[in-house]
């Protein structure tokens, strides 16, 4: 009879490599693996992740904290709070010129969802959740029933109003918008991208560190991206 312990940790141990791998890379941060004796190392300037096989794990930082576990079970000293629902959600507009559907300016009603993982404080809790639900709504007000584009579409800015340009569905199209009904972020609009500058933006105000943020944002039933930070 075959085990089945091996092959989850081995699964276990891939993901939480492949997701430092990732929030590395999405920072730019420049790192490297080894493999050797049944241990992953991933090593940068700012972080050190080992991966044993037996489904134990550690993510030391530069300033000297740890984070350490097993499998995706976390020592007790550290854990995960979420918000959810309960007016997390916007309006916005958009259009996807290299998407044909969506290449014309159109809207979507978005929820969005925030774990955040970091130590536990002494009075045993990561943050407070009424704070975190302030952090939350604060950003994705500043979405909320707005055109959400790149700069790269801004042609012209002339008494507060911006000159928004794209070739889409039909042709061309040339919007003049109060700049005050626009938010620029990195990027097309796309789900991706708008989870992603949603986790920019809070991570700089959460008062956790280590912290490992998870965004996700759903545009409509069964669609949505995903976007993890850690700092």
């Amino acid at each position: 009879m075959t085990s089945t312990v091996p092959v989850l940790r081995a699964g276990l141990l891939s993901a939480l490599g492949s997701l430092v791998e990732r929030l590395l890379a999405a920072h730019g941060i420049v790192y490297e693996v080894t493999r050797k004796d049944g241990l992953t190392e991933i090593r940068s300037e700012r972080v050190v992740a080992r991966f044993s096989a037996d489904g134990g794990f550690s993510v030391s930082f530069r300033d000297g904290t740890e984070l350490r576990g097993a499998g995706l079970v976390v020592e007790e000293g550290v854990a995960t709070v979420k918000v959810s629902e309960g007016g997390l959600s916007f309006d916005y507009a958009h259009f996807l010129p290299h998407i044909e559907k969506c290449s014309t300016l159109h809207g979507h009603t978005a929820t969005v969802s925030v774990d955040v993982t970091g130590p536990k404080r002494t009075e045993g809790y990561v943050m407070d959740f009424g704070v975190l639900k302030r952090l939350v709504k604060s950003v994705i007000d500043e979405l909320d029933h707005r055109i959400v584009i790149s700069p790269k579409y801004v042609r012209d800015v002339r008494d507060g109003r911006y000159l928004i340009s794209f070739d889409g569905l039909g042709g061309s199209y040339d919007l003049w918008v109060p700049q005050s009904r626009v938010a620029l972020i990195e990027g097309d609009s796309t789900v991706e991208n708008i989870s992603a500058h949603i986790a920019r933006r809070l991570i700089e105000s959460i008062p956790v560190r280590p912290v490992l943020v998870r965004v996700t944002v759903s545009e409509g039933v069964g669609k949505y991206a995903v976007a993890e930070l850690l700092r």
